[in-house]
């Protein structure tokens, strides 16, 4: 639907935001003792699910903290999660071409956003009372996230 100004308004809602994985490596946790910032390693990937027919939008997200200690990286954290947007005509907004998703209204950066904004509340929530309590998802910016083909992987999720 287009405006007096001639911008066209997209219809969307946050229907639901899943947990659908997470581990937390509490015993290497308690080795740490402080951490060390340079030793922290965060990735962030990302895969979008369309369901056209229903106009839902999912959009997956793990994030992973690595943490190197005495020359060995292991995993301390994964946090997965999804969040489902109803988009109005999605089918009008979104396409995909030969395995590739194009995005034609310019929503992703708005619902990365979103999504970003929704894992680091739910990550803050997981860490309360550990030593990456004080290490929150960083900000990041939505745009260059979308922009980039091949984000860092975070453990197979692109």
């Amino acid at each position: 639907m287009d405006n007096k100004e001639g911008k066209r308004e997209i219809e969307l809602k946050l229907i639901r935001i899943q947990e659908t994985g997470f581990y937390i490596n509490t015993e290497e946790l308690s080795k740490i003792g402080e951490i060390q910032e340079a030793d922290l390693n965060i990735k962030l990937g990302f895969k979008i699910e369309l369901q056209l027919e229903n106009d839902l939008f999912i959009l997956h997200l793990r994030v992973n903290y690595n943490y190197k200690k005495d020359g060995v990286n292991f995993k301390i954290l994964e946090l997965l999660i999804a969040n489902s947007f109803k988009i109005k005509s999605l089918n009008k907004l979104v396409s995909i071409s030969d395995n590739e998703f194009k995005d034609n209204a310019g929503i992703l950066p708005t619902l990365m956003g979103i999504a970003i904004g929704t894992l680091r509340g739910i990550l803050f929530t997981k860490t309360i009372g550990t030593v990456l309590g004080d290490y929150p998802l960083p900000i990041m910016n939505p745009t260059e996230i979308c922009n980039k083909k091949k984000i860092e992987n975070a453990g197979g999720v692109e």
